[in-house]
């Protein structure tokens, strides 16, 4: 039993609330507040704890709360699907094929003469499949969220900045391949003209090109934090495309070799190199932001129920506008703006818009709380877990 005073201890005449717990013959725990005079005394008998109007009061409580039932468990395949190492990686080897088709016709397997128009061709092939890279990375979120305006917005920004920025790289990236290829030769004890070098050679020669295209995938995962405007999601991106370029750079001339025919068609190897660069570029960028997310939310239920949306910004907006950091649809009672959860601190408040139908935190609701990992968020019909990683 406690005894609060709302002004000061002891003052006469003025109102004291007295918070009471109480169980019920069933076992059932709840709270009752009583407002008194501070200078009366305090008497509180069974016969008031359990007198119809503390009944009617709890039965108006519970009345308040918004119980979804039974929770299914989700599918295994349901939460790889919605994991982003998974979609990033289809969507960035998607993009590195779609990027293979449009410049594969310009190919050709055979010397081309000094001087020759076909040779621009060494230019543009990366800067293309980092844009593409990028326009499909950029888009994937927003496909996954079915918000086709945020798809839009990132995968446009996505193919210029992989595209232009792959310009750019590329002038970084082939000095970084032009000195390890010529510290290769200078290994490579007996050269021969159009051929792969071997031994010690090949190997100093797989490693200058795993560390330029290393540099060349960094503008391919740039687009999505650009579009965004978050810094974590650009160092998110960074970091995975880099790793995945690393990785793509490694296995690309081993691959050529293994699908290269004898006629020296390399068609299908550069199909299948370019794919495990997109593929790898998109795992390394998912895998990524799964290891340095700290806040979440989990969808438990709705209509993408087992989709995670990770908590970047220090003001994030719940609601059913495109332009919501997390987009709920398929939910009338969920208005544009619905919600809103802060970042203070590291301590992560939600707070209701003023909305008709409410937010609510584990059953009751709220206006503004404080949120504990497993908290239990609903909007409308849909139902959001909070989930806090510890700080190691």
């Amino acid at each position: 039993m406690s005894r609060k005073d709302p002004t000061r201890p002891g003052a006469t005449g003025q109102a004291v609330l007295l918070c009471m717990t109480r169980t019920s013959p069933t076992g059932q725990t709840s709270e009752v507040q009583i407002t008194m005079a501070s200078n009366e005394p305090i008497r509180i008998t069974r016969d008031d704890l359990f007198s119809p109007q503390v009944e009617e009061q709890l039965a108006f409580q519970q009345a308040l709360r918004r119980d979804l039932g039974e929770l299914e468990p989700q599918p295994w395949i349901v939460a790889v699907v919605y994991s982003s190492w998974f979609y990033l990686a289809l969507a960035g080897a998607l993009g590195a094929v779609c990027a293979w088709m449009i410049m594969e016709p310009f190919f050709t397997d055979i010397p081309v003469a000094e001087g020759d128009d076909a040779a621009w061709i060494d230019i543009l092939i990366f800067p293309t499949v980092a844009g593409f890279i990028g326009l499909f990375l950029g888009a994937a979120e927003g496909i996954m969220c079915r918000n086709f305006r945020r798809a839009l917005i990132s995968g446009t920004v996505g193919l210029g900045v992989g595209f232009g920025g792959g310009l750019i790289a590329c002038f970084g990236a082939g000095i970084i391949f032009f000195v390890m290829t010529l510290l290769a030769v200078q290994f490579w004890e007996n050269p021969q003209p159009d051929q792969m070098p071997d031994g010690f050679a090949l190997l100093v020669f797989i490693m200058g090109r795993a560390a330029a295209w290393a540099v060349a995938s960094i503008p391919a995962g740039l687009g999505q934090g650009i579009a965004l405007r978050e810094k974590k999601v650009i160092v998110n991106g960074i970091i995975g495309a880099v790793l995945g370029g690393l990785l793509g750079g490694l296995l690309f001339d081993p691959i050529a070799m293994l699908f290269t025919t004898a006629r020296g068609e390399a068609a299908l190897s550069r199909a299948v190199g370019f794919s495990c660069i997109g593929l790898l570029v998109g795992l390394f960028v998912g895998l990524v932001e799964t290891w340095t997310k700290t806040a979440w939310l989990l969808m438990r239920k709705g209509p993408l129920a087992g989709k995670q949306f990770i908590i970047y910004r220090d003001v994030t907006v719940l609601g059913s506008s495109p332009k919501a950091e997390i987009y709920l649809f398929k939910d009338e009672a969920i208005e544009p703006r619905h919600a809103v959860i802060r970042n203070r601190g590291g301590r992560y408040e939600i707070e209701d818009c003023n909305t008709a139908d409410g937010t609510y935190v584990n059953g009751f609701p709220i206006t503004r709380q404080f949120l504990q990992p497993g908290d239990q968020i609903v909007l409308g019909r849909t139902l959001l877990e909070f989930i806090l990683r510890e700080a190691r």
